[in-house]
């Protein structure tokens, strides 16, 4: 299943990328992410198959403010989630000062995210 939320004037994009297979569901956050995106992205990751392991790619977001933050904070609460990295450094130095970026799993590879 593939489903991709994006509007030609938006600035940010969300993807998701569901493999049975894996039993991943990789949802992609592209471009600048704040307010007035947060419900396609929540979206996005609520209404994933509960039993697949979520992972983040965050590889071609360009901005993030605290919404995004939020949105990172509130998901890893509830589920099992990865981040696909290399993390961009505008959101790297966002968990850093907040304090947050120890609390995920960050991941060099889709592999290395899909992995037990």
């Amino acid at each position: 299943m593939q489903w991709t939320q994006d509007d030609a004037a938006a600035q940010c994009s969300v993807e998701v990328h569901v493999d049975d297979r894996s039993g991943v569901c990789v949802v992609a956050v592209v471009g600048e992410m704040d307010v007035e995106y947060e419900p396609d992205i929540e979206l996005a990751l609520e209404t994933r198959p509960l039993r697949l392991r979520l992972v983040l790619d965050v590889t071609r977001l360009e901005f993030a403010d605290s919404t995004m933050l939020n949105i990172l904070i509130r998901t890893r609460r509830r589920h099992d989630m990865r981040l696909l990295g290399p993390i961009p450094k505008q959101l790297h130095e966002l968990l850093r000062v907040s304090g947050t970026l120890g609390h995920f799993q960050v991941c060099g590879s889709l592999e290395e995210a899909c992995a037990p």
